[in-house]
């Protein structure tokens, strides 16, 4: 019998769309999964899936930066990673979290082998001098892994132009299980799709959404503003804003005087998320978009959104302007409305772009994810990473 590679992902949190991921993983022959997670600072995080997972995991506690929000500075339990039978530990690949220096440093006296697991590289958002030392350090750190998973080519790109080798370096094209989740739009009878908007008095002929976590990153107060003015301009239209966070007092205030506006709260049911996308025509996010896009993509919604004036995710590569989505050239209200209105006065344009959405999902198969993530435990639970 082939004896299985024993790998440990030490994750901040387990977020709900892990747990199909994690599935899929503890599916591979040849590796044997355990789940070092915990939960996210109250507010800013994402939603923790719990300890009900498809793999072994373990819960540890997580320390916060006072001043850092969702910063993670410490993790516990790494005795247990170290004295554990793992031969790989999964960390993100990030600085902040002394935690992965702990495993980069002692990881060599157990004889385990570290894989890095993140965007691959970070945009110039601080002033140069700490940027310059953030790089250096990121550098180092990533050199000296045994292995690093990048969510899109921008990042493999990135780790080459710094001098990884390209061998090291797997791109998993971060995704959900899309297969999975285009499957529940067929399941949901038209009866439940009235019930909400019975209960929602969704009377329009147009439907906007907003998923996500409502933070200042994600920019819902340029959304909120947008929807103003499409009121404004008499468009028949309502908006659906899923989500919690920090910024909801702000935008409740912002969007108080509005109608037709609905603050549903966070769904992390995935059958209840997929009547509101089957509900509506357009997937708005001013700011970062994160996979919500391909949420999105499922259920042949088009997203509109922007790369220009906000740190965005690598998951915007899969946006391709007029063929999935519009991507708006400026961070503007103004911008967002007249694309918002482009694609409702042009039927053709907008069923083509639904049409897009939809090939786009069934492209980013969650099995090509999980085969480049096992790929690079395989690869880095050899003798000869060290290049």
């Amino acid at each position: 019998m082939i004896k299985k590679i024993q790998a440990a992902l030490l994750f901040p949190v387990v977020p709900n769309y892990w747990v199909r991921f994690l599935r899929h993983l503890s599916m591979i022959s040849t590796i044997d999964v355990t789940c070092f997670h915990g939960k996210s600072s109250k507010g800013f995080g994402v939603h923790s899936a719990g300890t009900s997972l498809p793999v072994k995991n373990i819960w540890v506690k997580n320390y916060f930066y006072p001043m850092g929000r969702h910063r993670v500075f410490w993790q516990s339990s790494l005795m247990l990673l170290f004295k554990g039978n793992f031969d790989v530990i999964v960390c993100q690949e990030v600085v902040h979290n002394l935690a992965i220096w702990a495993i980069w440093l002692l990881g060599r006296l157990y004889k385990k082998r570290l894989i890095l697991f993140g965007y691959g590289y970070r945009p110039a958002n601080l002033p140069r001098p700490f940027w310059i030392m953030r790089n250096f350090i990121r550098k180092l750190l990533l050199k000296n892994a045994d292995a690093v998973i990048v969510y899109t080519r921008q990042g493999s790109d990135e780790c080459i132009r710094i001098g990884m080798h390209s061998k090291k370096i797997f791109i998993m094209n971060n995704t959900l299980d899309t297969e999975y989740l285009m499957s529940l739009q067929d399941k949901i009878a038209e009866e439940e799709l009235k019930e909400i908007r019975d209960r929602l008095k969704l009377s329009s002929s147009h439907t906007l959404l907003y998923v996500g976590r409502l933070l200042p990153e994600k920019r819902i107060d340029i959304l909120i503003e947008s929807f103003s003015m499409l009121k404004q301009s008499n468009v028949d239209i309502s908006l659906l804003v899923v989500g919690e966070g920090t910024e909801r007092q702000r935008l409740l205030q912002q969007a108080k005087s509005l109608e037709n506006i609905h603050f549903v709260g966070p769904i992390y049911d995935d059958r209840k998320l997929a009547k509101f996308f089957t509900i509506s025509d357009l997937l708005v996010i001013p700011g970062r978009v994160g996979l919500t896009c391909v949420h999105g993509f499922c259920y042949g919604v088009p997203i509109v959104t922007t790369k220009h004036g906000v740190e965005q995710s690598p998951e915007v590569a899969y946006i391709t302007h007029k063929k999935n989505g519009y991507v708006v050239n400026t961070l503007d209200a103004k911008c967002f409305t007249e694309a918002i209105l482009y694609i409702i006065n042009n039927l053709n344009e907008f069923n083509y772009m639904q049409a897009g959405a939809r090939q786009t999902a069934k492209s980013l198969k969650i099995e090509a994810m999980v085969a480049q993530f096992a790929a690079a435990i395989e690869y880095a639970a050899q003798d000869n990473t060290r290049l």
